[in-house]
């Protein structure tokens, strides 16, 4: 009796982890964006849609994340909840840099164009 309880909890937690894990790993933002003073229009567009599936996958691992929370964060001590936390808002915060950086890039690169 008390193997078989064994084994359905280590079958129960092999799923729950496997369930957890399938956010997979934050997404890389992109190494570079161009200077605007100097991109050309290509380089831009390019730049634009770097940081356009950047932010798309960012918004799905959030979400999938969110999603996860709701059954991993019980079994978390605060001090991995906090970390959790930073990591996710970090994870946000570093989009939000790309994005500030690509519209600088743009206007910089209208602004040569005048």
């Amino acid at each position: 009796m008390i193997k078989q309880t064994v084994g359905a909890f280590c079958l129960g937690l092999s799923f729950s982890v496997t369930a957890l894990a399938d956010c997979g790993e934050p997404p890389v933002q992109p190494s570079a964006l161009p200077e605007g003073s100097t991109a050309t229009t290509q380089e831009i567009r390019a730049a634009r849609k770097l940081v356009l599936d950047y932010s798309e996958k960012v918004d799905k691992y959030l979400t999938c994340m969110d999603q996860k929370d709701a059954r991993l964060v019980p079994w978390l001590t605060k001090e991995q909840q906090t970390r959790r936390e930073e990591d996710l808002v970090n994870l946000h915060n570093s989009r939000r840099d790309v994005q500030v950086k690509l519209n600088d890039a743009i206007r910089a690169f209208r602004n040569k164009s005048k």
